[in-house]
């Protein structure tokens, strides 16, 4: 029962944050350009995990799992973010690399959600995500780039426990059929099975980016939820579209502000096992 209620508070916790807390949020928040802010000092840490309480969580898809909230934060718990550029690991603060944002990421504020919640007794994140990238340019013209994130994880003898997929603005807007889709994100989750990762993938259903009026929701929606494979382990994920506009930056409907990338933790956080 404990860990139900744990994930039910996660739940219900990410949906709150997402409907009402942009009230919370300075709205000055939205209008720092983040890509003129200086460099972060990075504080190197050991990347071998401590323990079996260590999850290794890598983050794929686009703009919202790569670095384009409104907010950057930094990890308050033993949170770390893998480098696949250097194949170090370092305290993990925004924007995480290995992603192509400057901004935030909530993947920094899962790692401390995990761990207050007693659990995990460290994360660490890594984020492969692309901005913009369809199913398709993430099996094709982004493949380079992530093989060579995969091997640096092999490498640093990291093995992923969870991968966490948040993609499907982009082919929401595009004309990728249900089918297709489907298609494409067996192909994608394959290339990682060969490669020898066998953790468990969680598909979050992702559509929502209003400055780009997508019309192939419906579509992109369904396929997100046939994906689900027991055979490649591929495990249903958060509904990400519930993180209405409160939760996001004002000027595009898309991008997470501070409150919808804490609301994106916290539905990330009741689905991973």
């Amino acid at each position: 029962m404990i860990p139900m209620r744990r994930n039910l508070a996660f739940l219900i916790g990410g949906v709150l944050i997402g409907a009402i807390g942009s009230h919370l949020v300075s709205p000055r928040s939205s209008q720092i350009n983040l890509t003129a802010l200086p460099p972060l000092p990075r504080i190197e840490r050991p990347c071998l995990p401590d323990s079996d309480r260590t999850a290794v969580i890598v983050l794929l898809g686009q703009s919202n799992a790569a670095n384009y909230g409104n907010t950057r934060y930094s990890a308050r718990e033993a949170v770390d973010n893998f480098d696949p550029a250097s194949g170090k690991c370092f305290a993990a603060a925004d924007p995480l690399l290995g992603a192509d944002g400057a901004g935030g990421n909530f993947g920094t504020r899962l790692g401390d959600l995990l761990i207050q919640a007693g659990r995990y007794d460290r994360v660490i994140v890594a984020s492969f995500a692309v901005e913009g990238a369809s199913l398709s340019a993430l099996n094709n013209e982004h493949a380079e780039r992530i093989d060579r994130a995969m091997s640096a994880l092999q490498a640093a003898k990291l093995r992923p426990t969870h991968f966490l997929v948040q993609q499907g603005e982009k082919d929401a807007i595009l004309t990728t059929t249900q089918q297709q889709y489907v298609s494409l994100l067996h192909q994608f989750v394959k290339r990682f099975r060969a490669a020898g990762f066998d953790a468990p993938f969680y598909l979050s259903r992702t559509t929502k980016c209003d400055v780009y009026a997508p019309t192939n929701v419906a579509a992109v929606r369904a396929a997100q939820l046939s994906a689900v494979n027991d055979q490649l382990n591929i495990r249903p994920g958060p509904d990400t579209d519930l993180i209405g506009n409160d939760g996001r930056n004002p000027h595009d409907g898309c991008h997470m502000n501070e409150l919808g990338t804490l609301a994106n933790a916290a539905l990330w956080g009741s689905f991973i096992r």
